[in-house]
């Protein structure tokens, strides 16, 4: 009788006992996203049709800017300027020496590029003030709103953005009064976009111009985490 009792409560154990399942602990990792180092680099301006009948030159000046964009604010700046000298018609220039602009697009910033250029009259007269655009760069706070007219209102473009700010913005344009903007090539690359691409561009006259020109430009972009 005592083995019978046994038995059976040996059976009731084993039918009671459960596996054990183990809990797994998902915790979630939050994903680490890399800035965007972004180089800008001028390739090439060719001179197909320049605008001075006369002197058969045109003395060129080119400034070129990028930015980055956050929460519809130009948040960061990178700007230069180089002269170009008196070019000729037909001429094929490399721009692969003139430094390169780089910045660091934080996640969600757009990038911003601008390219402009420039028949001047007398550069040694603005050659001053072009220095201190040179130099001037890094972070500040603009209304992205100013981005959208910058080409429309403003002929100096996104680099007067700083000089404003500086004070700097009237002594350039009275000393800017009178030269010529030949062209400009603006665009923005939202963060998903931003990657490496070659730019191929031209600047023609208006139908309303006295003097036609036509000149073609191409930079690259260069873009690693």
């Amino acid at each position: 009788m005592r083995k019978i009792l046994l038995y059976f409560l040996l059976i009731t154990l084993f039918s009671c006992r459960k596996e054990a399942i183990p809990v797994k602990t998902a915790q979630a990792e939050k994903q680490f996203i890399p800035n965007k180092q972004v180089q800008f680099r001028l390739n090439q301006i060719l001179a197909t049709n320049i605008q001075e009948n006369i002197t058969q030159a045109d003395e060129l000046l080119l400034v070129y800017s990028i930015v980055a964009i956050e929460n519809q604010q130009v948040v960061q700046i990178q700007q230069s300027s180089h002269y170009l000298g008196k070019v000729k018609q037909g001429i094929a220039l490399s721009l692969k020496a003139i430094p390169s602009l780089s910045l660091s697009l934080k996640p969600g910033q757009r990038l911003g590029i601008q390219v402009t250029l420039w028949e001047i009259d007398d550069y040694q007269q603005i050659k001053r003030v072009l220095r201190q655009v040179n130099q001037w760069g890094g972070v500040l706070q603009v209304p992205v709103s100013l981005l959208e007219l910058s080409s429309v209102t403003h002929p100096f473009g996104w680099f007067m953005w700083g000089l404003k700010a500086s004070g700097l913005g009237m002594e350039l344009w009275s000393k800017w009064d009178g030269n010529d903007r030949l062209g400009i090539s603006e665009m923005q690359i939202t963060w998903d976009q931003v990657a490496s691409l070659n730019k191929k561009g031209t600047w023609k006259s208006g139908p309303k111009m006295l003097n036609d020109y036509h000149y073609d430009f191409s930079y690259e972009i260069s873009v690693r985490d």
